[in-house]
């Protein structure tokens, strides 16, 4: 069958985003001068506006960058804390065990303090730069994309649980349909604030001081003192400290290699491990015999993946208060036990039980199924790559 969608291929610099716009934002910023840090961070911005039922420019950014000069892995985690209200055995004693939907579920906002931090250590153009497709798209609004449309009309009914919710994702009180322009004015106000700060004070201190100043405003100023007194008005427990006082971190990125390739990924922290896991079971295989999207190709990844969350959910953690077992969960030998419970034909109905990370297991396998529905998605994705050496940048919002 011929395919019409041309193979992109670049000799210059190149950019991938999770809306055609993110893309077109960062490709602008690479075609100004700007590196793959710059372009991916504008990309990021922008795919908080263009995506923002699914991520957040108050959520979460882990990225990864490849430093060409040094020779390097950066991992940036991006990842928010929970406010200090929050102790160990706060939700069992106050909701049973569970998070209740809403402003409990909130973590101190990481996203811009990532970008900045990117831009600050890696990047050589401004906050405001960068920023501006993202501000543009959220002041002067955007046409509204199926995606986002159908996903905002099958939780009508959660976005009307909160009246400034409702007021932003429902104009008119109705779901926004696909073409009709949306606009995010609130949003476009904060995100040019944090600009116009960073400008004040880069004209007279230099761009490290802009930076910081576009980073203040967020987590210090006006920004955090909106989003303190919110969470103090209706029940959340974000705190001035809390904003005030955090920083992301600086991570070690997981190391591995799969079929000569070497494979970089952030550590148990969140998810980024299962990727490699599931590698290192697939890598029993040869998967160019079985044939590409053959249904025993992905038979084989589908189980591969799922050995790899359920150890997900067993192990994974942050690493400051859990001890997670990587070196044994990433090792040959650990994946070839879990390799075991793979067998042609069969198919675990969820997800298997997870390895013993100290001895292999026997588990009788299931009758094959069709298994569950996916869920729906919750995040997008942005990589860039540049002419300076090869430096590329990898980064993954999402919401909080």
């Amino acid at each position: 069958m011929p395919v019409y969608r041309p193979l992109i291929t670049g000799t210059r610099h190149m950019i991938s985003a999770g809306h055609h716009a993110a893309a077109h934002a960062g490709f602008a910023i690479l075609e100004a001068g700007g590196n793959a840090i710059d372009a991916g961070v504008a990309a990021g911005m922008a795919v908080e506006v263009l995506q923002t039922d699914r991520v957040n420019f108050a959520g979460v950014a882990p990225i990864l960058i490849y430093w060409a000069e040094q020779k390097r892995v950066i991992n940036i985690d991006g990842l928010g804390t929970w406010p200090r209200a929050v102790t160990p055995d706060y939700f069992m004693k106050h909701h049973a065990g569970k998070i209740p939907p809403g402003l409990l579920r909130t973590i101190v906002p990481a996203a811009p303090d990532a970008w900045i931090t990117a831009l600050e250590q890696y990047g050589t153009m401004s906050f405001g730069d960068v920023a501006a497709a993202a501000i543009s798209f959220a002041r002067d609004g955007f046409p509204m994309h199926a995606f986002m449309a159908d996903y905002i009309r099958s939780h009508e009914k959660q976005y009307r649980r909160w009246p400034s919710t409702a007021e932003v994702f429902l104009p008119n009180g109705q779901p926004p349909v696909v073409g009709e322009l949306f606009v995010q004015r609130d949003l476009a106000r904060t995100i040019q604030y944090m600009a116009d700060e960073e400008k004040t004070a880069a004209t007279k201190d230099g761009r490290a001081a802009g930076l910081n100043a576009a980073r203040a405003a967020f987590y210090s100023g006006d920004i955090a003192a909106t989003i303190v007194k919110y969470h103090k008005d209706n029940g959340g427990l974000l705190s001035a400290d809390d904003m005030s006082q955090f920083r992301v971190r600086f991570e070690k990125p997981l190391r591995t290699t799969y079929s000569g390739v070497e494979l970089y990924a952030c550590g148990p922290w969140c998810q980024g491990p299962v990727l490699p896991q599931a590698l290192s079971v697939l890598a029993g295989y040869d998967l160019r015999t079985a044939g590409h999207n053959t249904p025993e190709y992905i038979h084989l990844v589908t189980e591969a993946l799922k050995l790899a969350f359920a150890d997900r959910h067993r192990y994974y953690g942050d690493p400051n208060f859990v001890d997670v077992p990587m070196d044994t969960l990433l090792s040959p030998e650990y994946a070839a036990r879990r390799r075991q419970l793979i067998r042609p034909g069969e198919a675990w109905p969820g997800l298997p039980p997870a390895g013993n990370a100290d001895s292999t297991i026997q588990v009788k396998l299931p009758k094959p199924t069709r298994g569950e529905p996916a869920p729906a998605a919750d995040t997008s994705y942005v990589c860039a790559i540049d002419r300076f050496g090869k430096t590329s940048v990898s980064a993954r919002p999402t919401i909080v």
